[in-house]
């Protein structure tokens, strides 16, 4: 890790932990519920183990840790393929409430196992990716090609950003 990057660690909200305790609750209770009220015996246990112990690993690989920038790039740290945004093709900056997110039409993605992460589209905004722990502190990131919205920024990390946007597309 280089000197000269400042790394932000992604906090969860209570939200996302609530909707992850739920999930695994959940999924327990029904195996648990099939198994012993319903007399169905093992099957259904392994049916629910073979879907959702494989959904909570996926989401846990994919659900944001950290966010790192450098003097070229702002990395979003996953357990998994981390997302890598170039500041250079950095268009625009700006904080964006929580509503926008929660307006948003989820097109792939997850919904608050672990984080809030995916493809989404809103109406003004347009198609995004999303990785954010948490519905507040949220930020748009433009690139030419792509934007995101991302949770969990302090102020240095927010002025960083802005800073590297060219001047010419401010």
């Amino acid at each position: 890790m280089a000197a000269n990057m400042y790394i932000v660690p992604m906090k969860r909200s209570a939200g996302v932990w609530l909707s992850t305790i739920a999930t695994m609750l959940t999924i327990l209770f029904v195996g648990v519920f099939l198994y012993f009220f319903e007399d169905a015996g093992w099957l259904p246990l392994v049916v629910l183990s073979l879907i959702f112990v494989p959904l909570m690993v996926v989401t846990w690989l994919q659900a944001p840790q950290t966010l790192m920038i450098d003097r070229n790039t702002l990395t979003i740290g996953r357990r998994m393929k981390p997302v890598t945004i170039s500041l250079g093709d950095i268009v625009r900056v700006e904080r964006v409430e929580s509503k926008v997110v929660r307006r948003s039409m989820r097109t792939m993605g997850n919904g608050g196992l672990w984080a809030y992460t995916g493809d989404h589209y809103h109406r003004q905004i347009g198609n995004y990716k999303l990785f954010a722990t948490e519905m507040r502190n949220l930020l748009l990131i433009e690139t030419d090609k792509q934007k995101y919205i991302i949770s969990s920024i302090d102020t240095h990390l927010y002025r960083m950003l802005r800073d590297s946007i060219k001047p010419s597309a401010v």
